[in-house]
């Protein structure tokens, strides 16, 4: 599954965004609205919570909703198109009927789709304090420098000969980041000991951040 990345601006009305969606989402949307409309009430929870993961990450966890929802891949793509294009719309503001009339006056969605959809759309309205609060939350940290949108790595086996005999071999780690901006990523590679002195120091900052999240939450409530 290839990663998609997302950018909802904020206008005055964001409803309006719709008849201006590119082409190649809005096809993706469409079908995706067609699959919202058979997916049970039941799992509406995951997909708020899926979008604002991709948000943060600027990579959505398809694999997990697979497993969950049991769809096709092309499926499970397109309905997380209707997902995103829907949810950090209404997280803004507007109406539920703001909403249909404009995606129905789009040909976003038809008009026999509606009741089948504004369930969902009512499910993020009614969530809309919190589903707004995480999503500020998640764009705080992709502000000023760049944001990490993709890590891979690959594992090599490094070898020293003499002749043709192996007189050493050691396993070196190829690592690739990537970044929202364009042409800004890093390439490196790293020895066993090396990567686990970087695991060790990323469980470090990892506790830290929790730490520092607890607080804020703390601090947040007693405000």
């Amino acid at each position: 599954m290839g990663s998609m990345n997302f950018t909802i601006p904020f206008t005055e009305r964001p409803t309006d965004l719709l008849s201006s969606v590119p082409r190649a989402f809005r096809d993706q949307a469409e079908k995706g609205f067609l699959v919202l409309a058979e997916v049970s009430k039941q799992h509406y929870a995951e997909l708020l919570r899926a979008v604002v993961v991709a948000l943060e990450s600027k990579k959505p966890p398809l694999e997990e909703l697979e497993k969950s929802l049991k769809l096709p891949v092309s499926d499970l793509n397109a309905l997380f198109a209707a997902s995103m294009l829907t949810v950090p719309l209404l997280s803004q503001g507007g109406t539920a009927e703001e909403f249909m009339g404009s995606a129905v006056k789009s040909g976003i969605i038809s008009k026999d789709l509606v009741p089948k959809i504004q369930p969902f759309v009512d499910t993020i309205i009614a969530e809309r304090a919190q589903i707004g609060r995480a999503m500020r939350r998640a764009s705080l940290p992709a502000q000023i420098l760049p944001y990490i949108s993709d890590v891979e790595v690959v594992v090599d086996l490094r070898m020293a000969f003499e002749d043709k005999v192996v007189l050493e071999a050691v396993p070196v780690a190829i690592v690739h980041i990537d970044t929202d901006a364009d042409r800004e990523e890093i390439w490196f590679q790293a020895s066993i000991h090396q990567m686990q002195q970087l695991k060790n120091e990323i469980d470090e900052a990892i506790k830290r951040m929790e730490a520092a999240e607890a607080w804020g939450n703390r601090r947040e409530k007693e405000s």
